[in-house]
């Protein structure tokens, strides 16, 4: 019995630990920093990882929706693995969630907006 609880506080801390390990080539950009550059970052897409409902509510200009429980389902349909992509969340767990999701798939240029 002691050799079941030992085995999932370890499983349940790996995963609390994978959460925060750091993405090898990850990088943050500032939001206001984002907003003086935009012009700049016209070649990038951008990605909007909300929740629909979330996004209609309150829609940003020049992105693409792709809510984060149907990323790695549709980004095909918006990407290519050469792309640069800005993440654009209101959580950085999100964002980084996305960004491991993206670097599964292939992609090397990654941005996260915060």
């Amino acid at each position: 019995m002691f050799w079941y609880i030992f085995l999932f506080i370890i499983i349940v801390m790996f995963s609390a630990i994978r959460c925060l390990w750091p993405l090898p080539n990850l990088k943050l950009i500032d939001h206001q920093d984002f907003l003086k550059r935009r012009e700049e970052f016209r070649a990038y897409k951008i990605i909007d990882i909300r929740d629909a409902v979330e996004y209609l509510a309150e829609p940003t200009a020049d992105t693409i929706n792709i809510s984060l429980g149907r990323l790695p389902y549709v980004w095909k349909k918006h990407l290519a693995r050469e792309d640069a992509v800005m993440i654009w969340s209101t959580k950085v767990f999100k964002a980084r969630k996305a960004a491991r999701i993206l670097r599964k798939q292939g992609f090397q240029f990654l941005y996260i907006i915060k």
